[in-house]
């Protein structure tokens, strides 16, 4: 089996509310008890270090993983969902066709943020920042699936449509696959 080095999480289920931004979202009373349960499943791979999305339903989940695993979270902006601050999350089908285009354009920006390249790319160079390994970087799906799909060849809008709320991939030094945990 390949060492492991960094562990990329999902957030846990927000609770949505459609009055208020998502990058307001705390978890929700399920998302919490899933992500307690992810972090039972973590400690084995014996993480050293924490970081976090500064967005609330990210940072809780970081923070209910470190306090199971007796590490101290750290909050790092790069690793933020991709912005896109003119997009209401709307209908669930709205927002899903959205986020087709973000993953069928990955050059154009969308909704007056970022390209989905431009997220791939700000997302790797905020995980280079952290040296501790392995590493436990809690983010987001879109920014995830970009990140996780570039590395392993895979399509990153089949993946992004595969993922749960929490979510992880466990990938070596290397960048390969070790495991994923859903």
């Amino acid at each position: 089996m390949s060492t492991p080095a960094l562990i990329l999480v999902r957030h846990g289920r927000p609770l949505i509310d459609r009055d208020k931004p998502a990058t307001t979202w705390p978890l929700c009373p399920d998302g919490v008890a899933a992500v307690a349960a992810l972090a039972g499943r973590l400690a084995a791979y014996a993480p050293t270090a924490i970081v976090a999305s500064p967005e609330p339903k990210a940072l809780e989940t970081a923070e209910l993983i470190a306090k199971a695993l007796g590490l101290t979270v750290e909050v790092d902006a790069g690793l933020h969902e991709h912005k896109r601050p003119a997009l209401s999350f709307g209908t669930e089908e709205a927002f899903r066709k959205t986020i087709a285009q973000v993953f069928a354009n990955p050059a154009t920006p969308v909704a007056g943020g970022e390209s989905a390249h431009e997220a791939c790319v700000r997302l790797a160079a905020a995980l280079a920042q952290h040296p501790g390994r392995p590493l436990i970087a809690v983010t987001h799906g879109t920014v995830l699936s970009l990140y996780v799909a570039e590395r392993l060849g895979l399509d990153a809008h089949d993946l992004w449509r595969s993922l749960h709320t929490p979510d992880a991939f466990v990938l070596d030094g290397e960048g390969a696959l070790v495991t994923r945990i859903s």
